[in-house]
């Protein structure tokens, strides 16, 4: 059964993922777009993936015949590009191509609502409402409806770009010598762009071909995926390197020594940069499954700090409902005055902002930071396979986990996490679609990460 999720529709290519179902769900956009009298105008975006801008085109022919004019962009771009484009030109939908960091096997049909903002609950259930009622597709050849100037071919990277230069308050004569790998991902023209805007001499781009098997791998910035690029980041002796997945909105960052770091720090870093240098002191918005160096900097800082579901349509409401500064998860981050959704490109630009105005190793400039906070910790992500999803989630409400450390806090946001009287913690949460548990754990010391990884697996695998 075709089914719309979170952020719309996602599967194997050729199998869940056919034009058949694309087209589909492009009318039901139409018949949305119609019965909300939303502006019909929608931008249609794709990445690289395999024959995503076929994919893109089809869309684009269904919108145009039920009377919908049709921005299309005239290469492959990041999914925040599409956000950002949504938003400025006032639309209430935006499309896009894309399966993020999944597999190659897959593509989807992302769906940006109201401002560029991740699909909305209201908008969400309609898709669910109206979706299994379609059973006519309208219809046009693309090139007659290029011909009547119906879809237009459209490049807005210029207008993103400057959007994110606004942001900095040093905006020339970079000495930083970075890196950016794209995995092969669709933010190779915005970041050429950017080094164009800011004159970035030093910035050196790698996979940067289009390969739609993204190497037989995810295009996902993970530790695994950019070992290789770490080793290459020492040897170069760059300043820091920047590396973000197939739709531009991830992230993660090598620094000078080759350490590995992903948004549980450098969303932090950003927000106190933005902080003590730009004045910008509103809300901190986290998920429940961010490391609490956010908790321990909101606390130093005297600002407001946010927890919410797992799953960024939650944090980017909070995020507009507190005119926050920053909308964090360990995977991405929003930033204010830019877009509603995360958005690697910007996170990249920050970054080096921080380095270019403290002239210190990004490796140095962390520790500082840990050193001004007193606080550091290791932390874990990872996912356990389970049989029977029901009698877990039975267990973990009728008793809790025998840890080896006393709990001081139990919470149910998003699963169930215990917090220690020491302030480290653990999470456990179910996956909304697979029989796959999902882990995350904080703790001073590796020692203790792993007695307390294993005390949750002994917990689970004896359901």
């Amino acid at each position: 059964m075709l089914k719309i999720g979170t952020d719309g529709f996602r599967g194997i290519i050729g199998e869940e993922f056919t034009k058949e179902n694309v087209v589909k769900i492009a009318q039901c956009t139409c018949n949305i777009i119609k019965k909300l009298k939303f502006k019909k105008q929608v931008v249609v975006g794709y990445d690289n993936r395999f024959m995503a801008e076929f994919y893109a085109s089809w869309v684009s022919e269904v919108l145009v015949a039920n009377g919908i004019s049709v921005l299309l962009t005239d290469t492959s771009v990041p999914s925040p590009l599409v956000s950002f484009a949504t938003k400025q030109l006032d639309n209430q939908i935006g499309l896009m191509i894309t399966a993020s960091h999944n597999p190659y096997t897959y593509s989807g049909l992302k769906i940006f609502s109201r401002e560029g903002k991740a699909l909305e609950k209201d908008v969400e259930n309609l898709y669910k409402k109206l979706l299994p009622k379609v059973k006519k597709v309208k219809t046009i050849d693309f090139d007659e409806a290029l011909k009547q100037g119906k879809i237009t071919m459209f490049n807005y990277t210029k207008e993103y770009v400057k959007s994110i230069v606004k942001l900095l308050k040093i905006k020339k004569d970079f000495k930083s010598k970075v890196a950016f790998n794209v995995l092969n991902g669709s933010s190779l023209g915005v970041i050429e762009e950017l080094k164009k805007q800011l004159k970035l001499d030093k910035l050196k781009l790698y996979e940067t071909q289009r390969d739609v098997s993204f190497k037989l791998a995810s295009p996902i910035p993970d530790q695994e995926t950019l070992k290789d690029f770490r080793q290459e980041v020492i040897n170069q002796k760059y300043d820091f390197a920047f590396a973000t997945d197939g739709d531009g909105d991830r992230l993660a960052v090598i620094d000078d020594k080759g350490e590995f770091h992903d948004g549980n720090i450098l969303c932090p870093l950003i927000y106190y940069f933005a902080y003590t240098q730009k004045n910008q002191t509103g809300a901190f918005i986290k998920n429940c499954a961010f490391s609490h160096i956010a908790d321990k900097m909101c606390e130093r800082l005297g600002v407001k700090l946010i927890q919410t579901p797992v799953g960024f349509k939650h944090i980017t409401k909070q995020f507009v409902e507190n005119n926050a500064v920053i909308g964090a998860e360990p995977a991405g981050c929003e930033v204010a005055n830019h877009v509603y959704t995360k958005d690697g490109t910007v996170v990249f630009a920050l970054i080096l902002e921080i380095v270019e105005f403290y002239q210190k190793p990004l490796s140095q400039i962390i520790n500082d930071f840990k050193n001004f906070l007193q606080y550091d910790s290791k932390y874990i992500e990872c996912s356990l396979k389970i049989k029977d999803r029901s009698v877990v989630i039975d267990r973990l409400q009728k008793q809790d986990i025998k840890f080896s450390k006393k709990i001081a806090t139990k919470l149910t946001l998003d699963g169930f996490k215990y917090i220690f009287e020491d302030g480290s913690w653990a999470l456990i949460r179910l996956s909304g679609t697979e029989n796959l548990i999902r882990i995350v754990i904080e703790q001073a010391t590796q020692k203790e990460l792993d007695k307390i990884l294993k005390e949750v697996k002994n917990f689970v695998l004896k359901v």
